[in-house]
């Protein structure tokens, strides 16, 4: 992960001004952003937490179908 890529996205997302979560998570979704990358800029950009984060993403439409998979990769780490 490229946090200094990342950084400059989410500045670049915030220097338009007023922003939206839906519209910034599916603009995350189509730049090609790992479910990782996109939690870290969408954080910043809209000023949440990671967990928070986390959440909004894959309650958000553009993510929800990721949910699944999420889950999934996180249970067989805990096993």
């Amino acid at each position: 992960m490229d946090r200094s890529r990342l950084d400059g996205l989410a500045s670049s997302i915030t220097g338009r001004g007023q922003v939206e979560r839906e519209p910034v998570f599916r603009e995350l979704r189509e730049l090609g952003l790992s479910p990782i990358e996109a939690i870290y800029v969408a954080s910043r950009v809209l000023g949440l937490s990671l967990p928070e984060a986390k959440t909004a993403i894959y309650a958000s439409a553009a993510w929800r179908d990721q949910q699944e998979d999420w889950q999934r990769l996180q249970s067989g780490l805990e096993e």
